[in-house]
């Protein structure tokens, strides 16, 4: 019997004897189920009369306030690789790209029927600047210098330094990639408010949605048939409501599923096993890929740091056998019950990225990147002048064990059984595996000073250009110090040849595609070599959908969009949007019945 097996039999068996307790969810009131989107929270919220999204402590995405009542100049859509214009049309640099002139929409309104201007932008960034508490602020400071408006509709930022991708920068411009962005302001609102302090319980926006009603467990939010949208793209999002629930835990999230009672959970609430479960009871259910891994891939992949600064690990080679003893489809396999993927390198796998990994495949193959290959990895260690004793322990000539200190974030369920599987391969391997398991600041204060032999990490953003920033030589600090971040370089990485080539990257515009892609190339060849991380795997988010109610979801088969309920650009997988090219409608969810 494999573990696939294991998991849904003991996940069935657990779902039909408590079957009885599932909590109930419900519509909105006064709208039907079958015009009703329902999605489950991954936790309360904590204080449903303060939905002020620049206040430290509010989630914009537990609350579904950037996903229905605000929305944003442009989207980026990770999974095609377009960008999206919203509520502003065009945007522009100066020839030093120094500025960004941006051309705002016409015809936008916040939901009270105010006109959306340039006013807004400028008041926001004005706040921002004047009140460091709030959400970003010093991003938007150290990026911005200044906004002006032209008009009611054309307005400039002008940028603290020559920046051709300052608009692909979600904390500093009102543009949505990963999760969430800068969000605009209605002035006729909040000037006057104190920006941390106020509440904005019954929050305006721009938006197709309302707040209807808000409490610790449910935020449901109602269509606007007023909303600008209508006028100016010509559409309505289908859903009349849309209701943000609580249920408690994923077995109660599971019967919901199940029983048709919800739409679609957040990420990490469903493992493999309920997934299955549910989705053998309910044919209507369904994730991202029919047959394994199940799940999406989340923007952030799962490398192990090294740290590049403490010998024997801060040569190249010892690094490089370190990878080819680890397994990582058994790590897929035990660790993450087959819902994801090995990976070569850092960046998720989307379709919008493929020129840059097209362009790389011979060097993937060349140095065998992601490879299990223990016998190359115990020719490497005896090339080195390493031995195994008699214990089965590498040992160096003088006798000194090959040890390997693996912190692993003791909070993270994810880390914990990934850190049992990788420190048994490297065990059986010959190296001395210490485990510590931590938490909290002490655990950041180890990482961050470097004091660490492994620790498996995200690596975000998942852009080509961000993420090979993470391993920039400007994020260097000597061993001890605390360095910038965990990814941005606490693994104290330093090749000035390949800082040069990210430099390069950093003043090229990202729509010249063909010159990024050759800069990528030569990057990636460095670091290959250089192996300053140990690739894993990608990043899973098991995200299914029930298409009782609703049709029309993202899916590997027709991967329109991305299948996140929690990012800002969920309001695009509800309503659809305008292809960049054509201007014709992409998708957008539809009744089952329609």
């Amino acid at each position: 019997m494999t573990v696939r097996d294991v998991l849904f039999r003991k996940s069935w068996v657990l779902i039909f004897l408590i079957l009885v307790l599932a909590v109930q969810p419900a519509a909105a009131q006064d709208v039907p189920r079958e015009e009703t989107l329902i999605v489950a929270l991954s936790g309360q919220i904590a204080d449903p009369t303060n939905l002020n999204i620049y206040a430290p402590g509010v989630s914009r995405s537990g609350t579904g306030i950037h996903q229905m009542i605000y929305e944003y100049f442009f989207y980026q859509n990770l999974q095609t690789g377009e960008y999206i214009p919203w509520l502003a049309e065009s945007y522009e640099y100066n020839d030093d790209f120094t500025a960004i002139t941006v051309t705002l929409r016409d015809g936008v309104k916040w939901s009270d029927g105010e006109p959306f201007t340039t006013e807004d932008v400028v008041f926001t960034y004005e706040t921002l600047m004047a009140n460091p508490g709030m959400t970003w602020a010093s991003e938007v400071t150290k990026n911005v210098a200044s906004v002006e408006a032209a008009d009611a509709l054309t307005v400039t930022f002008n940028l603290t330094e020559s920046n051709p991708r300052y608009h692909l920068n979600r904390e500093a411009f009102p543009g949505v990639g990963i999760w969430g962005g800068i969000t605009i302001l209605p002035k006729h609102i909040w000037e006057g408010q104190d920006p941390l302090t106020f509440k904005s319980s019954d929050p305006i926006g721009t938006g197709a949605y309302t707040l209807a009603s808000a409490s610790q467990t449910t935020m449901v939010y109602e269509r606007n048939d007023d909303w600008w949208g209508k006028d100016v793209f010509g559409v309505l999002p289908a859903p009349r409501a849309v209701s943000f629930q609580y249920l408690g835990d994923p077995t109660n999230v599971a019967f919901a599923l199940a029983a048709d009672e919800i739409d679609t959970p957040f990420i990490g609430i469903l493992s493999l096993g309920p997934y299955l479960a549910v989705a053998a009871r309910n044919p209507n259910v369904s994730a991202w890929t029919s047959e394994p891994p199940y799940a999406w891939l989340d923007p952030c992949p799962r490398p192990l740091m090294v740290q590049n600064a403490t010998p024997p690990f801060d040569d190249p080679e010892m690094r490089r056998a370190l990878s080819f003893y680890i397994d990582r489809q058994a790590v897929v396999d035990l660790a993450y019950e087959g819902t994801t993927v090995p990976s070569w390198g850092v960046w998720p796998f989307y379709d919008g990225l493929d020129p840059y990994f097209d362009a790389i495949q011979d060097l993937i193959t060349q140095d065998r990147m992601g490879e299990y290959d223990p016998a190359a990895g115990d020719e490497i260690m005896t090339a080195l002048g390493y031995a195994k004793n008699a214990d089965g322990l590498w040992a160096s000539a003088d006798g000194a064990l090959v040890h390997v200190n693996y912190v692993v974030d003791a909070s993270s369920t994810e880390e914990t059984r990934v850190g049992k599987v990788v420190a048994d391969q490297l065990k059986a391997a010959g190296f001395d595996v210490e485990e510590q398991t931590l938490t909290g600041s002490v655990l950041s204060d180890m990482l961050l000073r470097g004091d660490y032999t492994i620790k498996l990490h995200s690596f975000c953003p998942g852009y080509i250009y961000d993420n090979l920033l993470l391993y920039h030589g400007k994020f260097y600090v000597p061993l001890g110090e605390p360095a910038p971040w965990y990814e941005r370089n606490s693994f104290r990485y330093n090749n000035p040849a390949f800082d040069a080539i990210v430099d390069e990257m950093g003043v090229t515009p990202p729509d010249d595609v063909e010159k990024n892609v050759e800069l990528f190339r030569q990057a990636v060849e460095i670091l290959f070599q250089d192996m300053p991380t140990v690739p894993m795997v990608q990043a899973p988010a098991l995200v299914p959908f029930s298409s009782t109610y609703w049709t029309g979801w993202p899916s590997a088969e027709n991967p329109w969009n991305m299948p996140v309920s929690w990012w800002a650009t969920f309001n695009t997988v509800i309503i659809g949007y305008p292809d960049p090219e054509t201007g014709e409608w992409v998708g957008g969810i539809q009744p089952a019945g329609g």
